[in-house]
């Protein structure tokens, strides 16, 4: 057998139906047959039968596309939002009074009073009886504690212990802080914040980082001074909020640096994406940043780098690739625009596929399983009813280096858990047809016993059925039989369509096939007559009687008649024809039907009646002149 490469194409496509339904006798030897020539397992859902007949479409190859990323560069939208304060919040515990702030100053008790203030450009409030009173920079129970000393001296009862009178501060309209903004920022310049903002907040009000500006190395600078440095990735991947106990004053500087160092990861990694890495950060960090490794990603990975530019030779040799293993993670060092792609693990051919005749046909494990093993997983050995289904031996195909054909193996049930399983071997599991066929076949109308019957063979005839049915009654009759047999035929979509039809020439001697129905008609002592002729309807049947008297019997023919077509329909339903020459001598049964057609174009010449009449004509003339020769001595 010759076999061609655009048959293992095919058979590379024809895996997922075979392993979800059963497969009949005639499609596991067909199966069988391909699996020995190309040793290939089988992908699709193609006909079997007409593998090699099927079209192939041109095959593409194309490169795989990279899983595109949430964010081309991760983190800068934790800031692309808005955010709203509002004047109800609560006041921070630590939040400083500076210029601009409004407070309300309420005491009750032995004195009752309640009075707002404005904090100057100096930081002071001015009170009366008392003078001006300095509460910049100072928290809301630090002011509440100097108010209470300075007011004790017109307010004595602020310090009396049994009548005393309750002194409290509260916020009204807050001073918004200018805050200075400067490199990879959205809106670099002055900046007014919400007095309650921290670094992060901030940022937010300023419109975000742009994607040149460093996540990791940010800068809070008071007078001229650096005083802390914020790393946002520590609050990106853990929660970890170290920047809000940094509290900002008025004049802050914000400064966003470049960003020095980002790596692209993509490949089987749970979050790819392009990350920001400091000096210090190796390749497991980057892995970590990534939010670790897919459940099937290799150890294998590849690094794209990019040489610096200092350190070039040539544009020409500007980029490199290597191949490196994870547990060198430690010694990967990397460069700015450098891309990792992380492989994922290739497929372990470690299954065995069952097809045919079990309950659960389909792949299984084939490490340390026996061919018992499988088949009692697949499921109906075990049921002493479905296991007189199965054809015993079990056959079983394996690839074999040594030839062109895969090796076939034939084993017993009983001696399956002897034979050990190797990956990729096709277990076929007949069907006992001998046990599942059960044909049958239908007697109807008049016959003695009328039912279904067991179809015992595929000899059985027409007369054969009648002597099992007892045989016709008195009201049947031989020549009103009506048979119906199932016809299998292929639709333009090539599905398998049956149809049920009467067989119009069967004879006692047709053999009868599965579900065949014998319909056995009552006899019936009349003709009927159709068509063009002037009494059409029943006749009484005449036993001898022949075609041209019951259409006479009918009123004859009227004008524009076809006699030269006129047929019979018989009461097993077959149809004979008649012509002028033989209609004479036609003989008719009970039950037939005599159809008369009209002539629809009765001026055009009809070559063949005229024939007819010509030699009717001659053939009288012959029996004329025989019967005067006849007469002269």
């Amino acid at each position: 057998m010759k076999f061609s490469l655009k048959s293992a194409i095919l058979f590379l496509l024809i895996n997922p139906l075979f392993a979800q339904s059963v497969l009949t006798n005639a499609e596991l030897d067909n199966l069988r047959e391909k699996l020995e020539v190309t040793g290939m397992d089988i992908n699709s859902s193609l006909d079997i039968n007409n593998v090699d007949e099927k079209p192939i479409a041109p095959v593409e190859l194309a490169p795989a596309e990279e899983p595109v990323a949430e964010d081309r560069y991760f983190g800068y939208g934790y800031f692309d939002r808005e955010i709203n304060f509002f004047d109800n919040i609560p006041t921070p515990s630590d939040f400083k009074l500076g210029p601009g702030d409004e407070i309300t100053l309420s005491m009750w008790g032995e004195t009752n009073l309640r009075e707002d203030f404005i904090i100057n450009k100096s930081g002071l409030i001015y009170y009366k009886n008392i003078g001006f009173i300095n509460l910049s920079n100072n928290t809301l129970k630090e002011a509440e504690l100097i108010l209470v000393e300075e007011l004790s001296s017109i307010y004595s009862t602020l310090k009396d212990k049994d009548n005393p009178t309750k002194l409290m501060l509260s916020l009204g309209e807050l001073k918004s802080m200018n805050i200075y903004f400067s490199g990879q920022i959205e809106n670099p310049g002055i900046n007014l914040v919400h007095p309650f903002s921290d670094i992060f907040t901030a940022i937010i009000q300023a419109g975000g980082i742009n994607q040149n500006g460093s996540l990791r190395e940010l800068q809070l600078i008071r007078n001229n001074t650096i005083i802390a440095k914020v790393d946002f990735y520590s609050f990106f991947m853990d929660g970890k909020n170290q920047f809000s106990n940094i509290k900002l004053i008025d004049g802050d500087v914000i400064h966003v640096p470049t960003i020095k160092k980002r790596i692209e990861i993509s490949g089987a990694v749970n979050r790819p994406s392009s990350y920001e890495l400091l000096n210090n950060d190796t390749l497991t960090d980057l892995v970590n940043y990534a939010s670790g490794f897919t459940s099937n990603a290799s150890s294998s990975l590849i690094l794209d780098t990019i040489i610096p530019l200092n350190q070039r030779s040539s544009d020409d040799n500007a980029m490199s690739s290597m191949n490196i293993n994870f547990k060198n993670a430690k010694l990967v060092t990397f460069n700015n625009g450098d891309r990792v792609k992380v492989l994922s693990i290739s497929g372990v051919d470690s299954k065995v596929e069952v097809f045919g005749n079990v309950k659960n046909p389909g792949e299984y494990p084939a490490i340390n399983s026996t061919l018992l093993n499988i088949l009692d997983i697949a499921g109906g050995f075990n049921d002493p009813i479905y296991k007189q289904t199965i054809s015993d031996p079990i056959i079983v195909l394996r690839k074999d280096s040594n030839q062109f054909y895969s090796k076939e193996i034939a084993i017993r049930y009983e001696d399956a858990g002897q034979f050990q399983m190797e990956a990729s071997d096709k277990i076929f599991v007949y069907e006992d047809t001998n046990y599942t066929h059960s044909f049958t076949y239908r007697m109807e109308g008049e016959v003695v016993k009328p039912g279904t019957y067991a179809l015992h063979s595929a000899n059985l005839t027409i007369r054969q059925a009648l002597e099992l049915a007892g045989g016709l009654t008195e009201l049947g009759s031989e020549n009103n039989l009506t048979i119906q047999q199932e016809f299998t035929s292929i639709d333009d979509d090539g599905n398998t369509v049956i149809n049920s039809e009467n067989v119009n020439d069967a004879t006692l001697d047709f053999y009868i096939g599965i579900n065949s129905v014998i319909i056995a008609s009552p006899f019936e002592n009349v003709v009927r007559v159709e068509g063009n002729v002037y009494n059409p309807g029943l006749i009484t049947f005449q036993q001898g009687e022949k075609l041209p008297s019951y259409i006479q019997r009918a009123g004859g023919y009227k004008p524009d008649t076809l006699k030269g077509k006129v047929y019979i329909k018989r009461a097993n339903g077959n149809i004979e024809r008649t012509s002028r020459l033989y209609i004479i001598g036609k003989k008719i049964d009970a039950g037939d039907t005599i159809v008369v057609p009209l002539d629809m174009d009765p001026t055009e010449f009809d070559a063949a009646a005229f024939t007819a009449d010509i030699l009717s004509v001659l053939a009288n003339l012959v029996a004329i002149l025989a019967i005067a020769d006849n007469n002269n001595p």
